[in-house]
């Protein structure tokens, strides 16, 4: 039998055979040889000595463009496509242009540091994602031999900035509000979906009626939209619409669908196949609807927002109203209740007074 963490065997033939790893296939694969020895010690010693041959000629073959696309062929099958589209992104634009020319073992975190100054004019949050991406290759590169000793703590990261995000105020909240009841029609129903449920663009563009259920008076949200770019070379298209699972597992939820709405759905319901914001069998895609909606805030006289400005105005809203946390945490989706409350729930300068008069009754 081997020993323990050594892939050495005693034969049938009374020889002992250790095994190495010469070299690597274009698919991956690991490709083995035998060194033979008359008793352990001898052949463990052995192949310790072609192992390290192995190491280094695997090693010097092998530069960091390679390692890139080495790694993103195993991560395809079993990623997004979305999550995809940015991988190949950060490759090709920014990981492949700095590194293209280093050897993998050659490798270091001063090098990778000198990446991470070179983008400084990105986003922290762009620049922090990327160093991730970057982290996961660097560790596969070492599970193959390619990179040796790494100082993955010496990495600095740069520091995360809190955009503030665009929140209606009350005005103009009841402004848009009136303007889509006083000129309805079935596309200004995603408007309202976000205002008073939260739902992302994408998830709002991928609804059918089968996803209403009249019953429990529950929207199921199991799917999104997105228009990504096309990495199959083979076509003239530059993008195409993907319609996939939402980004995360807490993504796939029953929201309950108020009353009022309730009534307004009854009156647009059509078979299950038809999309919800176009009323026909053809949906809107995000890109689309984003334009409609920049036409919907010109019309009502509101100064110019994101659509994800709507969701952010929900979280809000519901946390003023005293919204019990973990219900709205999980109606828009997130994985925490933390995440929810840093990042989506902004309180007015009205709300923020309100709450300070309230210790008046102590003067």
């Amino acid at each position: 039998m081997p020993r323990r963490g050594e892939n050495i065997r005693k034969r049938a033939d009374g020889r002992w055979e250790g095994r190495y790893i010469e070299r690597y296939s274009s698919d991956g694969k690991a490709c083995y040889r035998s060194v033979y020895g008359k008793t352990y010690a001898e052949t463990r010693e052995k192949l310790k000595q072609y192992k390290k041959i192995c190491d280094k000629n695997i090693c010097d073959k092998v530069d960091m463009e390679e390692l890139f696309n080495e790694w993103i062929n195993t991560k395809e099958n079993s990623i997004k496509p979305s999550t995809n589209v940015t991988y190949h992104y950060f490759i090709d634009k920014h990981f492949v242009p700095y590194f293209k020319n280093i050897k993998a073992m050659y490798l270091t975190s001063e090098l990778v540091q000198g990446f991470i100054s070179e983008k400084e004019s990105l986003s922290p949050k762009t620049v922090r994602d990327m160093i991730s991406i970057l982290i996961q290759i660097i560790k596969y590169g070492q599970s193959r031999k390619y990179i040796g000793y790494f100082d993955f703590n010496s990495i600095i990261y740069p520091k995360s900035v809190k955009k503030e995000l665009a929140v209606l105020n009350n005005s103009d909240l009841t402004r848009l509000v009136n303007y889509v009841q006083t000129n309805f029609d079935i596309q200004k129903i995603g408007v309202l979906l976000s205002l008073f449920m939260g739902i992302r663009l994408g998830e709002i563009c991928a609804l059918q009626w089968k996803d209403v259920n009249f019953i429990d008076e529950t929207i199921r949200i199991e799917k999104t939209m997105q228009r990504l770019k096309n990495l199959n070379t083979h076509t003239d298209t530059k993008t195409r619409v993907v319609i996939d699972i939402p980004k995360t597992q807490k993504s796939i939820r029953d929201i309950p669908i108020p009353s009022f709405f309730i009534k307004l759905l009854n009156e647009y319901k059509s078979n299950d196949k038809v999309y919800i914001l176009s009323g026909t069998t053809d949906y809107i895609e995000p890109r689309t609807y984003q334009k409609k909606f920049k036409c919907y805030l010109e019309e009502a006289g509101i100064p110019d927002i994101n659509f994800h400005a709507l969701r952010h105005t929900f979280a809000t809203r519901a946390i003023e109203q005293k919204f019990d946390i973990k219900s709205l945490s999980e109606i828009l989706g997130h994985s925490s209740v933390k995440f929810t409350l840093e990042r989506y729930v902004h309180p007015s300068d009205e709300y923020k007074k309100q709450n300070l008069e309230k210790l008046a009754i102590f003067y």
